[in-house]
């Protein structure tokens, strides 16, 4: 059996909606912290008030077969609930920034899926940073 790459299981591509209607596409990749899953991407994916861009939801296409990335399914996540955003915006000492992450319900996901999630042993210490800046 051919084995694929697990970076392509662990990204995956985004579609933003408001509605019924298709706004645009992104990707995003996901990431695991203590037994949660998250779907990480750009802010301006979730939002983005000088394009006008506020989409209500996102289509997250997974894979369900480790062998065919051909194999897929579409999960539908809201992006607000009782008008609050589900998705939190990443900061950093100079405040905001474009990353935004979006927790993801294990519950929902299909039964047959392929993923691989990236995890706190994947970032760079803040030791590592400063030697790869060198």
């Amino acid at each position: 059996m051919r084995r694929i790459d697990p970076l392509l299981l662990a990204t995956v591509r985004l579609s933003t909606f408001a509605g019924a209607l298709g706004l645009t596409n992104a990707s995003g990749f996901f990431f695991e912290r203590d037994g949660r899953l998250y779907l990480v991407s750009s802010r301006h994916v979730f939002i983005d008030d000088a394009t006008g861009h506020h989409p209500d939801r996102m289509e997250i296409e997974l894979h369900t077969d480790p062998a065919n990335l051909a194999a897929t399914t579409g999960l539908s996540v809201l992006l607000y609930e009782n008008g609050r955003a589900n998705w939190h915006q990443g900061r950093d000492s100079g405040g905001e920034i474009d990353v935004a992450v979006l927790r993801i319900d294990r519950g929902a996901l299909p039964h047959s899926l392929a993923l691989a999630v990236f995890g706190p042993d994947d970032l760079l210490s803040h030791d590592q940073t400063a030697m790869a800046l060198l």
